[in-house]
């Protein structure tokens, strides 16, 4: 469990990162350049997994990483671009949630009743976020939400599948292969979505673009992918609550946002929902 919450503490501070990458260029071309980072940091490890993966494992790994890398990066960072940094860290806040909910509706994994109610909560808790706006530092807007709402239902669709590959051919080499593949998958995408071509070179931005790279990348999914083997996918997805603590500390902290009195209740509910959940989720497995 130990990699995991590294690794959240990782893609915590990625919000913050890119919005200084924002200054430099295109959305869409920054999750690019991330993806071609990390896939430059496993290449020398696809070397050695490539062989070893099966054939008939290839397709659903090359869907596991459209959705996980290309989709759900895309939508989020797209959707940052709209809203404040603190606002889209909550709503990743909430992929705790949408895991057990997709887990209920679509893999046969029963949410509890505890679930259901949490689950409003945390939906009212985003409403009055949304509601509320933010005083300075950045908007709260809905569509940047909607969107990064839209990539926790791909993230929460995935989990279960990546943890069954994960167990099938290793850890090493999902993330390797994987990571590979989404650098080639994304790229049609984010010249088609982006906005503009033109780089405004910073040293800021570059090195934000690196740290999404090397550190929300490609050690962030490294660690992810090897707690993996160990958490059940439900704990997996819960474990997410600490995330947006840290990232609205940091989106305050460092890039100075300031929400509403009644947008911060509403973030205090969301992670407060997350965390109750996911406090009752461990008490029932220990009773």
């Amino acid at each position: 469990m130990i990699y995991q919450i590294l690794s959240l503490l990782i893609w915590g501070s990625s919000f913050i990162a890119a919005k200084y990458t924002y200054e430099m260029l295109d959305a869409a071309l920054m999750v690019e350049a991330r993806l071609l980072i990390a896939a430059l940091m496993v290449l020398p490890s696809c070397y050695r997994h490539f062989g070893k993966i099966p054939r008939r494992e290839w397709k659903p790994l090359l869907c596991i990483a459209f959705i996980n890398y290309v989709v759900v990066l895309l939508l989020q960072f797209i959707g940052l671009k709209y809203t404040s940094a603190a606002s889209a860290i909550t709503m990743v806040g909430l992929e705790p949630l949408l895991v057990v909910f997709v887990g209920h509706f679509v893999f046969n994994d029963k949410a509890k009743i505890y679930h259901w109610i949490c689950g409003a909560a945390a939906f009212a808790g985003i409403g009055m976020m949304v509601l509320g706006g933010a005083e300075e530092g950045g908007a709260v807007d809905w569509f940047g939400c909607l969107l990064i709402l839209l990539a926790g239902f791909g993230f929460a669709g995935v989990i279960r599948p990546s943890q069954q590959m994960i167990a099938r051919i290793g850890a090493p080499a999902f993330t390797s292969a994987s990571m590979a593949a989404a650098a080639v998958l994304c790229l049609p995408f984010s010249l088609v979505l982006a906005q503009s071509y033109e780089v405004h070179w910073s040293w800021g931005g570059v090195l934000s673009v690196l740290y999404l790279g090397v550190g929300c990348s490609w050690l962030a999914y490294l660690l992810w992918n090897k707690g993996m083997n160990k958490v059940p996918a439900n704990v997996s997805g819960l474990l997410i609550s600490l995330e947006p603590v840290v990232g609205v500390i940091m989106a305050v902290w460092i890039l100075g946002e300031h929400l509403s009195a009644v947008s911060a209740l509403g973030v205090f509910i969301v992670i407060a929902s997350t965390f109750v959940a996911g406090w009752l989720s461990n008490r029932g497995k220990n009773a």
